[in-house]
């Protein structure tokens, strides 16, 4: 409990605090981790309705089939609904696309959402094929992942096909709905490989340096999970800054291939993916052996709780390391690498946000169990636990999707120039109103805040260089008089660096 409230109000610190860099990615970090927690519900609820209905009784032959079509089935539910919800394929049925705005945040909720359960369904798929064909040595249960890999690739080269043929299918060309499809679809198919491929490589890691394989869900039997010394834990660790350093020089690949084909770009973004999540993951399961060989381990929902604080805790201190690296442009100092390195510590959050998410829904998952298996007699297990995790997807999904995410892509979308040109038309429009509410504001003061909020808005909206009729002039009429105002000091700002602004810009009305 304390540890919750901690937790909490850290949080209302962070998304408070005065560096705008550290506000941004805190609310990526809460948006991210949501997303997980609510994709793990999902799939963790119909996977295992599907275990007990349609699996047992059967052989390990049949579990893979039913795994591997349990992928192939959340893989097209997602190609099809952003398909929908994109726009892409309106059309086809002589529907109306909606505004890109209101796309952008109904396209990359159910993306990153979709992207998320497709990315369980991969590890457990792929984690069946692995316990199935490569459980007898620990080199052998390396080969998952080049063939995860080429098997993914290959099913992605299979859809980008069929994408092209719909977007094109009804007047021959690529719009803006259909070029927005293909891209996030393409987006989440990356998350879901490297996500999927970067477990089933610690699954490895983890047999090779302890001898013991874990199931799919990456869980041991209770009398090898408390067995794993320091020296383990150490080697583990070594297995996640060696991945982490591999992905932060993949984020560098351009100076070694100038000039990738999109094929090849997109290989080397799995790739990156692929090393950071295998980081994370090698780092949770550090922390998890190191807390399972203390007391904690006899206590499994105290040592689910006290690892998601810690991993929290852990995320959050990162917040500040990320926000240090792009404030010191240690990535390089053009434009090109500033994008570049901007868009590779995203998967780094992503990537440890995922912990995050997933630590806290260990959590959940093991307090559900208790209250599931205290109703078996009366409900199936399984059916209590898909019900609690849809009553909680119900409650926590409308809110991120209509409250957090358009926050998140709100913050982002200052990044750029027009995105700073409207940050700073609302602070200027925040100004004005706190002088409008002041009773000791005087009029003329309320008349100068109330141009100058204008002529931001000029600047904003482009306006500012609209041709006048021939002999016209600007007065500014006040208590004090009437004065005759410039249109040419309403000029376009200089352009200015954007990124990483460390502290909220302030402004005043009445200069």
């Amino acid at each position: 409990l304390l540890g919750s409230i901690g937790f909490q109000m850290s949080i209302f610190y962070l998304v408070n605090w005065p560096d705008e860099d550290i506000k941004r990615e805190t609310w990526k970090v809460i948006s991210a981790c949501i997303s997980i927690f609510v994709a793990v519900l999902l799939f963790q609820g119909f996977n295992q309705v599907v275990e007990e209905y349609i699996i047992e009784g059967g052989g390990e032959m049949w579990e893979v089939f039913v795994d591997v079509s349990q992928l192939l089935f959340w893989l097209s539910c997602m190609q099809v609904t952003l398909a929908i919800t994109s726009g892409a394929v309106n059309e086809l049925w002589g529907g109306t696309p909606p505004s890109m705005e209101k796309i952008e945040v109904n396209v990359k909720s159910l993306a990153v959402l979709l992207a998320h359960v497709t990315g369980f369904s991969s590890i457990n798929a792929f984690g069946s094929v692995q316990q199935t064909f490569f459980s007898d040595d620990p080199v052998l249960a390396f080969m998952i992942v080049p063939a995860g890999f080429f098997s993914l690739f290959a099913l992605y080269h299979g859809f980008d096909i069929l994408r092209d043929y719909v977007s094109e299918a009804d007047d021959g060309e690529v719009d803006e709905y259909e070029a927005k499809w293909d891209e996030e679809t393409e987006e989440a198919e990356n998350d879901v490989a490297g996500l999927s491929l970067a477990f089933l490589t610690v699954q490895a890691f983890r047999f090779s340096i302890s001898g013991v394989l874990p199931n799919v869900e990456g869980i041991e039997s209770p009398e090898t999970a408390g067995t794993h010394g320091p020296v383990q834990w150490l080697c583990l660790w070594v297995c996640g800054i060696a991945c982490g350093i591999l992905g932060i020089l993949c984020i560098q690949y351009k100076k070694f291939i100038p000039h990738p084909s999109a094929r090849v770009e997109r290989m080397t973004k799995i790739v990156r993916n692929y090393f950071m999540f295998a980081s994370s993951w090698s780092f949770f399961y550090t922390a998890k052996w190191a807390f399972t060989h203390t007391k904690l381990g006899e206590q499994e929902s105290m040592l689910h709780v006290v690892l998601a604080l810690v991993v929290t805790a852990v995320v959050f201190v990162n917040i500040f390391v990320i926000d240090y690296i792009l404030d010191n442009d240690l990535f390089g100092q053009s434009e090109e690498e500033e994008d570049e390195a901007e868009s590779a510590l995203d998967e780094v959050i992503l990537a440890l946000s995922v912990l995050v998410g997933f630590s806290w829904e260990q959590s959940f998952d093991t307090a559900v169990s208790v209250l599931a298996s205290s109703l078996s007699g009366e409900v199936p297990q399984a059916f209590v636990k898909l019900a609690m995790s849809l009553v909680l997807v119900a409650i926590v999904f409308p809110a991120w999707r209509f409250y957090i995410l358009p926050k998140e892509l709100e913050l982002t979308s200052e990044m750029s120039d027009q995105g700073q040109k409207l940050k700073r038309l609302k602070t200027h429009a925040q100004g004005h109103y706190h002088l409008m509410v002041n009773p000791e504001t005087e009029d003329h003061h309320l008349d100068k805040a109330h141009l100058k909020m204008k002529q931001e808005r000029l600047q904003y909206m482009g306006l500012h260089n609209s041709p006048e009729p021939k002999g016209l002039i600007h007065v500014q009429v006040t208590a004090k008089g009437v004065q005759i105002q410039d249109r040419s000091a309403v000029q376009e700002p200089k352009k200015q660096k954007t990124k990483h602004l460390q502290k909220a810009a302030t402004v005043n009305l009445l200069d």
